[in-house]
């Protein structure tokens, strides 16, 4: 079912608001992959290694090995897959997490200016969440969108998202504003990994 640019446009913000906040493990304490409480020095100090995944074309390092997600999403365009890697850490207060999405058909049209637009709105609508900063940036040459958000419950979402052809990547740390000194380095180390394949 081919959409036209007007329902893309209508649509795309709820979209791209839940690839990363629908369903995934952040604002979700009760996802942890551990009960044990983890102070931050353990934390900074997980076993980082390399994940990668041949489905997703993208390569990252994690502080640990990520639990994978599929969300479905009703669209008038039809079901649209996000596949989730989350990485949790700390009970479920520090999340890494990369996702993708393929958009559907009838929005290659679209300029990437205004897909990345309504994937700000979409992410940051609301009263939910506070944005810190915003800025354009790039991956190799293709562009995107990098955010930092305060979240109501005290937590500072790091957030990027990248326009690659009909895919879009969105790679989000999770960490409570507290720890956002203790853990600047780990998040640097996330961000500057994330390759595609």
């Amino acid at each position: 079912m081919k959409i036209n640019f007007l329902s893309a446009k209508t649509f795309l913000p709820f979209l791209l608001c839940g690839v990363v906040l629908g369903g995934a493990a952040i604002g979700q304490p009760g996802q942890a992959q551990s009960s044990q409480r983890q102070s931050p020095m353990q934390v900074a100090q997980a076993q980082w290694q390399s994940f990668s995944s041949s489905d997703g074309g993208f390569s990252v390092l994690m502080p640990g090995q990520p639990t994978q997600r599929k969300q479905t999403l009703n669209t008038p365009a039809g079901d649209i897959n996000t596949y989730f890697y989350i990485s949790t850490q700390d009970s479920g207060k520090v999340n890494y997490i990369v996702s993708y999405v393929e958009l559907p058909k009838g929005v290659e049209n679209i300029p990437a200016p205004v897909l990345l637009e309504a994937m700000a709105s979409g992410l940051i609508g609301g009263d939910r969440m506070k944005v810190v900063s915003e800025q354009a940036i790039k991956l190799g040459d293709y562009p995107g969108r990098a955010f930092k958000i305060e979240a109501p419950d005290k937590a500072l979402i790091v957030h990027r998202a990248y326009l690659v052809k009909q895919r879009i990547y969105q790679i989000a740390v999770q960490v409570p504003q507290t720890q956002e000194k203790t853990l600047a380095g780990d998040v640097d180390r996330f961000f500057n990994s994330f390759k595609l394949l």
